[in-house]
């Protein structure tokens, strides 16, 4: 189990410094892209195609590092009510569920949309269409990883300082 929570810690870093230099790489494309239509008269044909797969791909890393930071969105409706350790045991083994689920959803469409953009190429690179879609099941993969390694945590008494804070926040913690 500690091995799963560390190569997984290590797999969710590097994906976050991929997404940075995606991110970086977006940023730069779009500025040499403006800069060359207003002030040179031209536009770079595949800027909007690179920026548009780059920007796919960046937003399904960033949601499977969210499920394993657990960032997502959620509602207390439950806890609010209950104010019950039981009820919340029970509220987040269901949403475990669902995430597991969600990422299983995330790898069958995910290989349904590589499969159907087998058959095309984009425009101005020439390049297949599936490229788009490589990160959908990379994410619900990773998505579905991050949730079983969650559910066979066993709760500590001392709190851990998340791996990904440590490496980019420069927080302290155990296990370091």
């Amino acid at each position: 189990m500690k091995f799963l929570n560390w190569a997984l810690d290590r797999v969710f870093a590097a994906l976050t410094w991929f997404a940075l230099a995606l991110l970086g790489i977006m940023t730069a494309l779009i500025f040499a892209d403006v800069c060359c239509r207003y002030v040179l008269g031209f536009s770079i044909a595949w800027a909007d195609e690179i920026t548009l797969i780059l920007m796919i791909w960046y937003v399904f890393i960033a949601l499977a590092v969210g499920v394993r930071r657990k960032v997502h969105s959620s509602i207390d409706l439950l806890h609010l009510i209950f104010h019950h350790e039981a009820v919340d045991r029970i509220a987040q083994r269901i949403v475990s569920v669902l995430v597991f689920g969600f990422g299983g959803l995330l790898i069958y469409f995910g290989v349904e949309l590589i499969r159907i953009g087998a058959y095309s190429t984009l425009a101005s690179i020439d390049i297949p269409s599936y490229v788009e879609y490589l990160f959908i099941p990379v994410s619900g993969a990773l998505v579905m990883c991050s949730t079983l390694a969650d559910a066979l945590r066993r709760p500590s008494a001392e709190p851990e300082v998340d791996y990904l804070d440590r490496v980019f926040m420069n927080k302290a913690g155990r296990h370091v």
